[in-house]
């Protein structure tokens, strides 16, 4: 492509598919082991509360208690992915992995 078109390009709103088609794709993915359901809370409490207008009903609301955490709320909260510098992202998910102790037996 010459070096005219490309800058031509830079404004594109569509970054996706330019005058060279789809630009590549990456999945990034991270498997994590729950060790303490306490700690995971707490950070995630702490997230929530830092962030503009943070207050203990936001918490309630979209992590649940610490009696009855919501984990795979937790985890999204602090893993949802930041910037990265030319980059855009497409999509976002947290899956429980099957065969796992339910919410009731890890916070027992």
């Amino acid at each position: 492509m010459d070096p005219r078109e490309t800058q031509l390009l830079k404004n594109d709103p569509d970054r996706r598919v330019w005058g060279m088609g789809p630009q590549p794709e990456f999945r990034v993915s991270v498997t994590l082991t729950l060790t303490d359901a306490t700690c995971l809370w707490n950070a995630a409490r702490a997230r929530l509360l830092a962030a503009p207008g943070g207050c203990e009903d936001m918490v309630e609301e979209t992590i649940g208690p610490m009696e009855a955490p919501q984990l795979a709320d937790c985890v999204a909260l602090l893993c949802a992915p930041s910037l990265v510098p030319g980059c855009s992202v497409d999509d976002y998910w947290v899956d429980a992995m099957p065969g796992l102790p339910s919410q009731d037996a890890i916070a027992a």
